[in-house]
């Protein structure tokens, strides 16, 4: 079973080449780059003018492209909820086990993005904003799929609904501190976790 790989860094086409000459799309891909960078290591009160300086831009040029803070941060939690969304989509196409469908998007989606820390910070502090309840709803449903589909096979808890898996990401990000492989080990656990027991009578 192939899983799209989602890529683990805000990348750009050329990260030397000056403000000046990138057209619109990649000043706009800049931006999330250097925004990304730094909310995860300076945290989320990093100021505009400091994200507009890392990109090599004047302030101005940044709310050009994002109206307001709270639009870009929005905008970098709706590229991961969407990048989530395309893994479970993926999933889903994929024959054979529903089950081994979750669990390989689990390891797929973690494998790139554990060192993302701040998603969580980030997405509770704009999840009200119309991109991000969009994006996430769609995400949600996406992933229910998957679910309803562990279910039918009894190889998932039955209680088990969206928000575990939003938990599964949430607890595995964040044992990063612990050692940088730590989080393997985590998701492991979680996914033993969600896994159906069988009955006394199976």
């Amino acid at each position: 079973m192939s899983i799209p790989v989602i890529d683990e860094r805000w990348t750009e086409a050329d990260p030397q080449a000056a403000w000046a000459v990138l057209d619109a799309e990649n000043k706009h891909e800049r931006i999330l780059c250097v925004a990304w960078r730094l909310f995860s290591t300076e945290g989320l009160e990093v100021p505009m003018p400091m994200v507009a300086a890392a990109a090599g831009a004047g302030v101005a040029s940044v709310y050009r492209q994002f109206p307001s803070k709270r639009d870009l941060v929005a905008a970098l939690v709706t590229r991961r909820l969407e990048q989530t969304q395309q893994a479970a989509e993926a999933a889903i196409a994929q024959p054979g086990s529903r089950w081994q469908a979750l669990t390989q998007m689990l390891w797929t989606i973690l494998e790139r993005q554990h060192g993302d820390t701040i998603l969580g910070e980030a997405w509770s502090e704009v999840a009200d904003h119309g991109d991000v309840a969009r994006a996430t709803e769609a995400t949600q449903s996406a992933i229910d799929q998957l679910l309803d589909g562990a279910r039918e096979e009894g190889l998932v808890r039955a209680d088990v609904h969206t928000l575990d898996i939003r938990l599964v990401f949430t607890a595995t990000r964040a044992v990063g501190h612990i050692s940088p492989d730590a989080w393997k080990r985590m998701l492991e656990l979680l996914i033993d976790g969600l896994a159906a027991r069988p009955g006394p009578n199976d």
